[in-house]
């Protein structure tokens, strides 16, 4: 399969494992989209976690602190240039949140709800589905069936940034929320009559039409459409959320964020460029990846809506085994950490590697 910029044939991920003295395991996997860290994390992140006094990793109850662990991996980097690293990092904190979250026998959720004290977290969260993909055609339409017949009310699509999307779109539209992804693929030179096209649809966002970092392209599209406009989520850090912020045009009352927790150093970063949008609503960040650990970001910090690829044949796809996605929501179940164990295809991968 393949979206407007990319193929995912030859792409890689990363699995992490962070093991104890006392029998308890912290994993985390990667965000698909983006290749494997293999080599960043055995060069230079590992080492050094594991090279850190053992007291520097733990907050005063003595517990594994998360963000700590990503402070020992960083150590010695140089700010900005932040490229690949901050995947890799972030793998390392989500691992060691995976570990807290069962040392405290909690859901990650709520240890996360605990820790930076959210007042609207809880464990029913809204989703939507991420499909089609350009594939075959013929399957799109059934494919988006499939996604709202399995509860989700919300369906997001690639389109490829061209005036022939609307053909791709109009055998889908009536059937409830529809969201598109252009993967920064629109060309400028077409935009106008390209948002024009699109507004007959009532679209529940677009989403990235400009490459990531083009922020005066961005901002001269978001003056084009009264829909709402999603992006964030090839930006990795705090100092390109503050750049997106000042210079990228975005409408506080109607855009959507998409940073990735998972690929932006981890959840301590996250919550920095929360605070940096203090002025957004946490309804309008969606954090992009549709994994496990994004969702439990979605409950624990309070925020809008998680991503779900909806085939849960997929290791990455679908939630936990027997969960339902019912209204457009799920529950994650009580289970200690992430609860990759209670995703046996996910799980087999991890315990194999």
């Amino acid at each position: 399969m393949r979206n407007a910029a990319i193929a995912f044939d030859a792409m890689s991920a990363s699995a992490v494992a962070l093991f104890t003295d006392q029998g308890v395991t912290g994993y985390a996997f990667d965000s698909i989209g983006r290749y494997g860290k293999g080599a960043l994390l055995r060069e230079r992140f590992f080492p050094r976690l594991l090279a850190a006094p053992p007291d520097s990793l733990l907050d005063r109850h003595g517990v594994i602190d998360p963000p700590a662990c990503a402070r020992a991996a960083m150590a010695n980097e140089k700010p900005g240039g932040h490229g690949e690293r901050p995947g890799a990092v972030g793998l390392i904190e989500a691992a060691a949140w995976d570990l807290r979250a069962k040392i405290e026998r909690l859901p990650l959720w709520r240890s996360l709800a605990d820790y930076y004290g959210t007042r609207d977290a809880g464990a029913t969260i809204r989703v939507y589905a991420s499909c089609g993909h350009f594939r075959d055609d013929r399957l799109l339409a059934d494919e988006v069936a499939r996604a709202r017949d399995a509860g989700y009310a919300c369906v997001k699509i690639k389109v490829a940034g061209t005036l022939e999307d609307r053909e791709r779109i109009v055998a889908l539209a009536g059937g409830g929320p529809l969201a598109i992804d252009v993967n920064g693929a629109l060309a400028p030179q077409i935009a106008q009559r390209w948002f024009a096209a699109m507004a007959e649809f009532r679209l529940a966002w677009i989403e990235e039409p400009a490459p990531p970092l083009d922020y005066e392209l961005t901002r001269r599209y978001a003056e084009l459409t009264p829909a709402p406009l999603a992006t964030g989520e090839n930006l990795f850090s705090y100092d390109d959320a503050r750049n997106l912020l000042r210079y990228g045009g975005l409408r506080r009352e109607r855009d959507l964020l998409q940073f990735d927790p998972l690929l932006s150093y981890g959840v301590a970063e996250y919550v920095r460029i929360l605070e940096l949008c203090a002025g957004w609503a946490r309804r309008q960040f969606l954090p992009h990846a549709g994994h496990l650990f994004a969702a439990h970001c979605v409950a624990g910090l309070g925020l809008g809506m998680a991503e779900a690829a909806p085939e849960a044949t997929l290791p990455y796809g679908g939630y936990w085994d027997g969960v339902r996605v019912q209204d457009g929501c799920v529950k994650i179940p009580d289970l200690p950490g992430v609860g990759y164990e209670a995703k046996a295809n996910l799980f087999a991968l991890l315990e194999h590697r």
